[in-house]
């Protein structure tokens, strides 16, 4: 069967069926042939999907056909009700479905942090060629601590905040590249291993773990779990298993921009950490507890919501009405 040919025969139909779809009550012969006109929408749709699943007559019809079994099978939600399964299902189950990406990407960071700081402290004369020694003795006494307190608290907040959730973004829809993620965290790790080897190296230890962990904790977990959602987008259209590379793209992509969105709220919560406790003459401990309790508080968010979710069957997608058709690949 054409898809144009069909698009052709049964256009009118079609837009019929759309028209009645948008209309909040119907009459009992609208009803009527709301009902005929469904049914025969969806077998058109069933062909065209098997000849032509990324035509463009398929893509047209499968919006149609789902408006209409909405309109008859439940009461579309409202703004609110979005937000809530956004809340409390489609975030912590896509975070949920992170967590071995994440755990790999986590040991990619801290290994290249750990070897570049110990090769920057234990090879000599490799911070001398990294940067200048007057260079290093000012990012210890002075730039490294001052670069928390050189702004006022809110608006350093707030540039901290769009900066890493810009970061966050471009990591998750960078990700498909299979290169740029990995590439980021091993240099943003080496970048983290260098400064702590230049601290160490001129005796300001105490000085970069107390100013670094109360937000890096936090932090450095979202830019992870954005690292994590990227890697997942590559995967999905490397592997895509029992689907097209196209739909297994566009399933994970819609899940995982899920997650961008998230990530976007719990880096405000991690810049508020850095714009006014990390610079706050607080003790250490209570600093650093700070940031381990935001970054548990994401981890059960995950795990006490995303996991029910996930082991029932879900993910972090749009529910089927919402996310189009599917087509599922042969092998």
């Amino acid at each position: 069967m054409d898809p144009a040919l069909l698009a052709q025969m049964h256009g009118g139909d079609w837009q019929r069926l759309s028209d009645l779809a948008r209309r909040r009550t119907l009459t009992s012969s609208e009803a009527a042939d709301f009902m005929r006109l469904y049914r025969t929408a969806s077998k058109d749709l069933s062909r065209i999907v098997t000849v032509a699943p990324d035509s463009e007559a398929a893509a047209r019809l499968s919006v149609i056909v789902h408006r209409a079994r909405t309109h008859f099978t439940g009461i579309p939600r409202g703004p609110l009700s979005a937000f809530v399964r956004f809340a409390v299902r489609s975030l912590p189950a896509a975070l949920w479905q992170l967590r071995w990406m994440l755990l790999a990407g986590t040991v990619l960071f801290l290994a290249s942090a750990v070897l570049s700081a110990l090769w920057a402290l234990h090879t000599p004369g490799v911070l001398d060629s990294l940067m200048p020694p007057e260079a290093q003795r000012r990012l210890a006494e002075h730039d490294f601590v001052d670069y928390y307190k050189e702004n006022p608290n809110s608006v350093f907040a707030v540039g901290v905040w769009t900066n890493n959730a810009w970061i966050a973004v471009q990591w998750v829809a960078l990700g498909i590249t299979g290169f740029y993620v990995p590439l980021g965290l091993v240099s943003n790790g080496a970048n983290v291993g260098i400064s702590a080897a230049v601290m160490y190296d001129q005796g300001y230890a105490a000085d970069f773990w107390s100013y670094l962990l109360p937000h890096g904790i936090p932090e450095i977990t979202c830019i992870l779990i954005a690292a994590a959602a990227g890697m997942r987008i590559f995967f999905a259209w490397v592997l895509p298993r029992a689907m097209t590379r196209g739909a297994a793209l566009a399933k994970e992509a819609r899940s995982l921009i899920t997650v961008a969105a998230g990530l976007v709220l719990f880096l405000f919560l991690s810049g508020l950490v850095e714009g006014f406790i990390t610079p706050n003459p607080l003790p250490v401990w209570l600093k650093i507890s700070v940031g381990v309790l935001l970054t548990l508080a994401i981890f059960a968010y995950a795990a006490l919501l995303g996991r029910p979710v996930v082991r029932a069957g879900g993910d972090g997608d749009l529910e089927d009405e919402r996310a189009g058709y599917t087509v599922l690949a042969a092998y």
